[in-house]
């Protein structure tokens, strides 16, 4: 029944962690999420952490959704349902999203998931998110998540208890909990260092019929260049896509590599929309690890940008897993950890035991 237990927390924990990843990845919440300001007070609290059902994508009134309005994730409550989509409202708001903020009614494919309640009451976690916004730097976080991986990596793979003929009892941990420690660290760098490189350059520029009067005043249709700069960053080479649209007409090399501290300038032709605004396009820059062939990552990059960086985690856990099982390692004990009745707190480590 213990070990039922302890599978079960294990499995709980293993799908709310890869949930993570995948909203990483996709830059979407799943499975959990935390409140950005107090529009759903007191229903949910600012920092407030709740659950999320992300297959409930057809919600009722009355229930509360997560869903998509440019590029910010709101957590609000259906108050209606029209046909051409779902009328939403903060808790503590007078006036719903559509008549305050002039959103569109909100579309399914807009919805990210319905927050979970029990007995009508959403579930939630107070304050954590306000420390995870202010309180934590990006170091901090990295630790903790290195502090998570480490306790799974012990719970899946690491060692049991056992005796010697003194009757002392003993924790052991293996060699492959190390090396899967390792391997574990070794692929986050490898997603980190990636994203980091990414970037969406903005160019900004107006659209008046008063266009050439200023720097960045363009006419209604007009065409015009601007020339970017992409840099590497990183201490080895990198393989660079770029990709824009509309009004980005031309882009002068959409792919390219570059070694340390090398620079590729991009020439980007633009289109000037015929409606008088003013306008920030993006040019999106993703680089990756070029482990791959050139004609598989492009391919790749052009299924979606997170494809080719799936595929090169997964050729170096392939590379790792192989390594693993040539070298023979796995069940020869790295530390042993001596266990005493009136504390668990102490404990004499026997590392790397002859």
């Amino acid at each position: 029944m213990k070990s039922l237990a302890e599978y079960a927390l294990l499995s709980i924990i293993g799908i709310l962690v890869i949930g993570s990843l995948v909203g990483a990845l996709f830059d979407r919440p799943v499975f959990m999420s935390y409140a950005y300001s107090n529009s759903m007070t007191p229903t949910i609290d600012k920092g407030d952490v709740f659950f999320i059902n992300p297959l409930a994508t057809n919600p009722d009134v009355g229930d509360v959704i997560v869903f998509r309005t440019g590029n910010t994730w709101t957590v609000h409550r259906v108050v209606a349902i029209t046909d051409d989509g779902y009328i939403t409202k903060g808790d503590n708001n007078i006036a719903t999203d559509q008549q305050s903020h002039s959103v569109l009614p909100i579309t399914r494919n807009k919805i990210g998931g319905t927050v979970v309640t029990v007995n009508g009451k959403v579930i939630t976690i107070p304050e954590i998110g306000n420390y995870l916004e202010t309180g934590l730097t990006e170091g901090s976080k990295l630790l903790i998540s290195g502090m998570l991986i480490i306790i799974g990596a012990i719970a899946f793979t690491g060692g049991k208890a056992s005796k010697n003929r003194k009757g002392k009892k003993f924790f052991t941990i293996k060699f492959k909990t190390p090396y899967l420690l390792a391997s574990a660290f070794l692929l986050i760098m490898i997603a980190v260092s990636t994203f980091i490189s990414w970037e969406a350059i903005s160019v900004d520029y107006a659209v008046t019929s008063a266009g050439g009067l200023r720097e960045d005043w363009y006419l209604p249709g007009q065409e015009f260049q601007r020339e970017l700069t992409v840099k590497n960053y990183n201490f080895y080479p990198m393989a660079y896509y770029v990709s824009a649209s509309v009004p980005v007409v031309n882009v002068s090399n959409k792919e390219f590599k570059l070694g340390s501290g090398e620079e590729q300038s991009l020439a980007v032709v633009l289109k000037a929309p015929k409606t008088t605004s003013l306008y920030s396009t993006k040019v999106k820059v993703n680089a990756y690890l070029p482990i791959l062939p050139a004609s598989v990552m492009g391919t790749l990059y052009r299924i979606h940008p997170v494809v080719p960086l799936l595929a090169i985690l997964v050729e170096v856990s392939i590379f790792l897993g192989m390594l693993y099982l040539v070298s023979g390692i796995g069940n020869e004990e790295a530390i042993r950890i001596r266990k005493r009745r009136n504390s668990t707190l102490r404990g004499i480590a026997e590392v790397f035991k002859r």
